[in-house]
């Protein structure tokens, strides 16, 4: 518990240690017993994790976010229950404060108001006029929460519906889909028993308009989206939690200041990727202005105070290029020495991250006349043409109350001292100077340790050896003037990295993993998703293991692999820019623990199987930014490089196989076992080769789905309980009643069947033959493959080519029957590429090539 101040004075004793002390005991508020307000609401309760990659992270609908209201709860990485969590954010919290027209200063801000009990915030949205009733804030105490796969699902069924030409069964449509808080939903009041807000007072949930009516009607193909101000094309992601909040449910008693009259809605949001993205989080504020009078000199904030497991051995700077604030440790050991890390901290030790906050968008600053009557951006006083949208322009930090704080550094009590830090100013208004802690100095700035750590002679807290300190950053934006009814976004990303080296260290690893979520924000979070992982099915035999790859699933992107998905990086109006579904990939791994991105670890992952799609491809290589060892100062600092993907194979995609090794000791597999396993399916695109000196071209013709990636735990066993009459591999007896052609297979019949086909005494072909010729097993034109020795059964089946399609496309395809001839299903692609196609309930697959020409 990083935030407890030691009382030893026994009276007090118990009631510190149910507040823990989060406050500083010394920051007393301003007395409001003198107040009287017309709204009562209660301080919001709800608290839910976003939890959905390598991330736990509590969200509270009460304006604070990242802690639970005793502890830091942004938990990296991820555990499974009953093992140690360690936190990089104690908690966070968006501030705004501005001036009215009679220069009454406004203030909506937030700390620790759940432990504290003071709050500028409640749950639920405004009317039209700023007002809300203790029975709205009570309603709107809840989080709304969906998942790509919902959403998924629900688009799959709907498409099926229109197939079909039905309607879409409401009762399917999936709970996060259907109870989403979008403008005219008609499901909400049943599932929450309270109406939306009118639609006059505008948009809530963001969404998909299927049929542009501009009500929320999943029934009708709508669907829930991440809204961002200029993305026509909205996109989801793989959870989504939405709440509302605002600053005019009751007294102010954090800051102390006037209500603004702001409405906030939120969106928070994350990916399971197999990149850095797996790592980070991302929340969207949308900022509703519902005061009836301008507000001028306004800042929007974000506040975050980050700790890196233990709270008082970090160090802050920011990164003011990419609006990135980031968090350090101060040396080799988190909790070190001199570190006040008591009360059951948990702490990296050795294996410390470093994190970041990218401000990626803040307010806009309307149109604002200078004396002159030319416009001015009041951010920067310099003329503009239309309005800006105003970055971080202001970056500080301050401490917990400590014996080496410089008082003008420390918690904000007031509504002037929070204006303050808005501002960019110290506690008691005092600029930004460069050098040492930022205060004292004759040169003004805006942003405190904007140089790197480990940059020799820069301005760093590394470089400043400045003192151990609990602190807490504010990344700010303004000042701009908030008109009435005007709308705002304010969205940040969280990127995270293990395992940095310290002391003093270098950020390029985090930089290029903001980078990708710049890349993310930059493309309206149109994330490339990557062809969808395979099911697995597994058969377990006696010191063997069958896997049964599938891709039928109504939701899969990849569905029968028909995964296709336009490179959103590439350049506007390049040709061929479209990823295409090119093989599997099935990984052992060393245990349950393996996560996606250690599968390159030999340590921790190993290949045991690979199929690829039978055309032209060639190996393929990734190019990587990588430090350039010989850079001088006439050189690039880094350099990129080609790393091999995957050795293709070309021969045509397989979807079962057998494993009889474990191929971490290279020794058969032992029976009541458990071994662990993942499949992947991957997608090539190479528009242009890359060129290394333009950089130009596809840097990244690989690209490895992220989606529906589960890990396989399987126990080979002996069979007891009955006698199976094959083995995984068998083929089966083929007649051919019609048609010619070999299917690329070598082709054998037996001895009897000749003797059939040939009369025995003269040679010749009998007078009655009906064209029909019976194969040995495995040995006719088409492959039909036991799978499943515990499912296969004797039956006659029947498989017939299309020769319509044949004779008009040039691609045939075919269609397997039972004995009463009903169909079993068609082949999913046409003959010309191979590809082994799974009948499961018949303990069957059925593979059939084309070679030679549309007849075969």
């Amino acid at each position: 518990m990083n935030k407890m101040r030691y009382i030893t004075t026994s009276i007090l004793c118990l009631c510190v240690v149910s507040l823990f002390a989060f406050r500083n005991p010394e920051s007393a508020k301003p007395s409001q017993a003198a107040v009287t307000y017309r709204i009562n609401c209660a301080q919001a309760t709800a608290q839910t994790d976003m939890d959905i990659n390598n991330v736990r992270a509590r969200l509270l609908v009460g304006g604070d976010v990242w802690w639970d209201g005793n502890s830091g709860q942004y938990v990296v990485p991820k555990v499974e229950p009953g093992e140690q969590e360690v936190s990089s954010i104690f908690a966070g919290a968006v501030w705004i404060g501005g001036v009215d027209p009679a220069g009454n200063l406004k203030v909506a801000a937030q700390q620790f108001g759940t432990s504290s009990g003071s709050s500028d915030f409640w749950p639920g949205p405004l009317t039209s006029t700023g007002f809300i009733s203790e029975q709205t804030c009570a309603d709107w105490d809840k989080f709304f929460t969906v998942t790509g796969a919902e959403i998924d699902l629900h688009l799959a069924q709907f498409q099926q519906a229109m197939a079909d030409s039905t309607d879409y069964d409401v009762n399917l449509i999936p709970q996060g889909v259907r109870e989403w808080p979008a403008l005219g939903n008609e499901f909400f009041f049943d599932a929450f028993e309270f109406e939306l807000p009118d639609p006059s007072q505008g948009a809530l949930a963001g969404f998909w308009d299927e049929n542009n009516d501009g009500i929320y009607t999943p029934q009708f193909g709508d669907y829930p989206t991440i809204e961002v101000r200029g993305c026509p094309d909205p996109q989801y992601p793989d959870q989504m939690k939405f709440w509302i909040y605002n600053d005019n449910g009751n007294v102010h008693t954090e800051s102390g200041a006037d209500p603004i009259l702001m409405e906030i809605q939120v969106q928070a949001f994350a990916y399971e990727t197999n990149d850095e993205l797996n790592n980070m989080t991302f929340q969207r504020y949308k900022l509703i202005n519902r005061a009836q009078e301008s507000i001028d000199s306004t800042f929007f904030a974000m506040w975050v105070d980050a700790d890196l497991g233990c709270s008082e051995d970090d160090y802050i700077g920011c990164d003011t290029t990419r609006s990135l604030m980031y968090v350090y440790n101060t040396d080799a050991v988190d909790g070190s020495a001199g570190s006040n890390c008591t009360g059951g901290v948990a702490t990296y030790g050795e294996n410390i991250p470093y994190l970041g906050v990218d401000y990626f968008r803040g307010p806009l600053a309307p149109k604002v006349f200078g004396p002159n009557g030319s416009l001015i951006n009041p951010a920067i006083g310099q003329p503009f043409d239309t309005i800006v949208e105003i970055g971080m322009t202001s970056f500080i930090y301050f401490n917990r109350q400590s014996a080496t704080t410089d008082p003008a550094q420390v918690d904000p009590t007031t509504a002037q001292e929070y204006y303050n830090y808005l501002t960019g100013s110290w506690l008691n208004g005092v600029p930004i100077t460069e050098g040492g802690s930022g205060l004292g100095g004759t040169v003004p700035t805006n942003f405190v340790f904007p140089d790197e750590p480990n940059a020799a002679g820069g301005w760093s807290m590394c470089e400043a050896a400045l003192p151990l300190e609990d602190r807490r950053t504010i990344q700010a934006s303004g000042p701009f003037r908030l008109d009435p009814g005007q709308v705002n976004e304010l969205i940040i990303g969280v990127p995270w990295v293990p395992n940095v080296s310290y002391p003093c260290p270098d950020m390029g690893r985090l930089q290029r993993a903001d980078d990708i979520a710049q890349g993310l924000f930059n493309s309206c979070f149109d994330i490339l998703d990557g062809p969808d992982a395979p099911d697995v099915n597994w058969v377990e035999l006696d010191q063997k293991l069958i896997a049964v790859l599938t891709n039928d699933n109504i939701s899969s992107n990849n569905k029968f692999e028909a995964y296709s998905e336009l490179d959103p990086l590439a350049p506007t109006g390049q040709a061929n820019a479209t990823y295409e579904f090119e093989g599997y990939i099935v990984y052992q791994l060393a245990d349950a623990g393996v996560s996606i991105d250690e599968l390159d670890d030999p340590e921790k992952a190993r290949v045991v199987f690979q199929s690829d799609v039978q055309n032209e491809g060639v190996d393929i290589f990734n190019w990587e930014e990588v430090e350039n060892p010989n850079a001088t100062a006439l050189q690039e600092p880094t350099v990129f490089v080609p790393f091999l993907q995957i050795e293709s194979e070309n021969a045509g995609v397989e979807s079962t196989f057998e494993i009889t090794q474990d191929v971490f000791t290279g020794t058969p597999l032992i029976n009541h076992t458990n071994y662990y396993y993942t499949a992947l399916a991957y997608a090539y695109n190479e528009y242009a080769p890359f060129d290394v000196v333009t950089l130009d071209g596809q840097p990244t013709p690989y690209l490895e789905g992220r989606r529906n990636i589960e890990t396989y735990i399987v126990t080979p066993r002996p069979i007891t309980d009955r006698n199976l009459q094959a083995e995984y591999g068998d083929g089966a007896v083929v007649t051919r009643l019609d048609g010619i052609g070999a299917g690329g297979n070598f082709l054998s019949i037996s001895d009897e069947e000749r003797d059939r086909l040939f009369d025995a005494q003269d040679g010749q072909i009998p007078a009655n033959y009906q064209g029909e010729i019976e194969y040995e097993e495995g040995g006719g034109p088409i492959e039909v493959t036991i799978i499943d020795p515990l499912r296969v059964t004797d039956g006659v089946y029947t498989l017939r080519l299309d020769q319509d399609a044949a004779l008009e496309t040039g691609n045939s395809s075919w269609e397997l029957f039972d004995e009463n001839d009903q169909s079993l299903g068609r082949g999913r692609s046409n003959l010309q590429n191979q590809n082994e196609q799974i009948f499961a309930d018949l303990g069957l697959s059925v593979t059939i090539q084309q070679t030679d020409d549309a007849g075969d």
